[in-house]
């Protein structure tokens, strides 16, 4: 760990825990002072709110690296906030602090739940770009260009985007032809079994392009897959056939399905692929 990151994870404890201590102190002053609660339950309050909410937290962040969704945690946890920043306003308002009391005891439970949800927003992101689950950024023309010509760099952005999507989708499918840009002119059409129609003419000339195959990639068989990873068995279960494919160098979570699907003879969900990968990387 560099100085840079010892100082930014020194800076973001040390706040974290003062704006804890001031939230847990204002709960439990309150609670035994209004309620008239226990000192050893009134000083656990606190963790019921701010405890959940780092909790929630965490457990959302854990959600964005899966296929499944993490709204419902971070809907709990920007309410674990909410709740805990009314409850120590009411705690200034009961003392008679005024508005500068309230803001002061309402403000640190909010300002830790969100350097707590940028810190997990930061890990997040670079976890998903490491699976490949962030799209690249898109490429930059300039401004003169959108100034000089407009039209033609919206053509080229859209295409752009185009070619991605084809490409994604042929990926997570497993079929279909490579993704192609802009058809040029003067080029021969071709049908998609590869033949070769009537070519056209282009500034007077015919231009002959040479006949193109497509290679096509295939699943391997259930013997191949044997044959090439002995150790790996139809009697293990679908957890450890993914954990052996990852072990030995397949990392596209894709190709593990088709894998384990093959060998198991059934079809089995790309999330249960995830998951099972996720538990040998942790």
């Amino acid at each position: 760990m560099n100085k840079n990151k010892i100082m930014q994870w020194t800076g973001f404890g040390l706040v974290l825990i003062v704006a804890l201590a001031i939230s847990w102190f204002s709960m439990a002053t309150m609670a035994m002072d209004f309620f008239h609660l226990p000192a050893w339950i009134a000083y656990a309050v606190s963790v019921a709110f701010d405890g959940a909410a780092i909790y929630v937290a965490v457990l959302s962040s854990e959600y964005a690296k899966t296929e499944d969704s993490g709204l419902i945690p971070r809907l709990v946890t920007m309410l674990m906030v909410g709740a805990s920043a009314w409850l120590n306003w009411q705690h200034a308002s009961l003392m008679g602090l005024g508005i500068a009391g309230q803001v002061f005891f309402a403000a640190p439970p909010i300002i830790a739940g969100i350097l707590f949800e940028l810190m997990l927003k930061f890990e997040n992101r670079k976890e998903l770009r490491k699976r490949g689950r962030v799209a690249q950024s898109m490429p930059v023309f300039g401004k003169a260009a959108w100034l000089r010509y407009p039209v033609d760099t919206f053509k080229s952005m859209s295409n752009v985007i185009k070619w991605r999507l084809d490409k994604v989708t042929q990926q997570e499918t497993g079929h279909g032809q490579e993704p192609t840009g802009q058809p040029v002119s003067g080029q021969m059409n071709m049908d998609t079994s590869g033949q070769v129609d009537k070519p056209e003419k282009a500034t007077g000339q015919t231009r002959v392009t040479p006949k193109r195959t497509v290679k096509k990639v295939s699943t391997p068989t259930v013997q191949e897959l044997e044959d090439s990873f002995p150790e790996l068995t139809a009697d293990m279960s679908i957890a450890k056939l993914a954990q052996g494919f990852y072990r030995q160098g397949i990392e596209s979570r894709p190709e593990i399905q088709k894998r384990v699907s093959a060998i198991k003879g059934q079809e089995v969900s790309l999330n249960t692929i995830c998951k099972s990968v996720k538990r040998l990387e942790a």
